[in-house]
């Protein structure tokens, strides 16, 4: 009875072992499959083990608000601030003359570690202008090509972009144009905001810190606009009001030499009263031109306030540039 038992027992153990047989090859295809139609997402965690961000860059990426699937290319990403030389290094920036606050090379995002209570949300725009061309990367070309007409029809509504976007090479301006958009332009078509959805809880929010840092940029930039423009109206008309109070000048003179002539000549003025009326009317006519030579002394001393403010805006623009510019000389303080 013993041995009976133990034989159903092995006949069990063997049915069993027949069984995990069978269904081990049904979940290996599952896993393959399962790989191949998520092969850059399993390939991106792998990469993003081990990732450890600083409690700067941590705080960057917490602050964009990114989905699962934004963070997983994130961390895949190793990104990091980098200061002046690394990033120089990395980012094979060496152009005085540009000024680049982040790059994407070798499936790594570098951002520039610009620190700066003024310039308030410039490490989070240029770190998910970063994600999103390691983002746009990974984009199957089935996928790049159903959001080109997208982007362009939305592109056409924004020409202040063109200028930029128009300076990149054809093989890099739609790649360029996918991360602008997301970056820096609020309401978007539904469709577009359904996509970056997919990488930022709040697409508008990451263009907030876009808005946030470029904003003394524009206020400087149309202050220098502005103060340029009243500044050649005044010259205009200092000059104009200048050329003919010389002129006026220039007739009184010669007028006053007359009457000082006409004074010394016996019988040129024919009566006291005609003495005294024609030097009441030069006395007028140089008060006249004193009020005139004072209005331009005040248009002068107007325009050299603006001129001094002008200045100003131009040193503070050129400072601003100059902290987003990794090439740029290092400033130092003479004892």
């Amino acid at each position: 009875m013993n041995k009976t038992t133990m034989n159903g027992a092995r006949s069990k153990t063997a049915q069993k072992s027949r069984k995990l047989w069978l269904i081990a090859p049904v979940i290996i295809v599952i896993l393959l499959v399962f790989f191949l139609l998520n092969k850059t997402a399993v390939i991106d965690w792998f990469k993003g083990i081990g990732y450890n961000p600083t409690p700067a860059m941590l705080e960057v990426q917490n602050s964009l608000n990114l989905t699962t699937e934004g963070s997983r290319i994130f961390r895949a990403t190793h990104a990091i601030l980098a200061s002046r030389d690394d990033f120089n290094s990395s980012c094979e920036s060496h152009d005085e003359a540009v000024s680049v606050l982040g790059c994407y090379t070798g499936d790594r995002v570098y951002v520039y570690n610009v620190e700066d209570d003024r310039l308030t949300g410039i490490r989070e725009s240029t770190a998910a202008h970063e994600l999103l061309h390691a983002v746009w990367a990974r984009l199957t070309g089935l996928e790049k090509s159903e959001l080109v007409p997208l982007l362009e029809s939305t592109y056409a509504k924004h020409p202040e972009m063109q200028e930029t976007i128009e300076a990149y090479p054809d093989d890099e301006r739609i790649g360029e144009l996918y991360v602008r958009l997301a970056t820096q332009v609020k309401d978007l078509p539904e469709k577009l905001e359904s996509h970056y959805a997919k990488y930022f809880v709040d697409q508008d929010a990451v263009v907030a810190f876009y808005d946030s840092y470029i904003k003394p940029f524009n206020e400087l930039t149309e202050q220098i606009t502005t103060l340029k423009k009243e500044l050649e109206t005044l010259e205009k008309e200092i000059s104009s009001r200048s050329e003919a109070l010389d002129a006026k000048l220039k007739d009184f003179d010669a007028k006053v030499d007359e009457f000082n002539r006409c004074a010394d000549t016996a019988g040129c003025f024919t009566s006291n009263y005609a003495f005294t009326s024609r030097r009441a009317e030069l006395v007028l006519e140089q008060q006249t031109i004193n009020v005139e030579n004072t209005a331009i002394n005040a248009l002068i001393d107007k325009y050299n306030q603006k001129a001094d403010t002008y200045n100003s805006s131009i040193a503070r623009s050129s400072d601003l540039q100059n902290l987003i510019n990794s090439n740029a000389p290092v400033q130092t303080i003479e004892e």
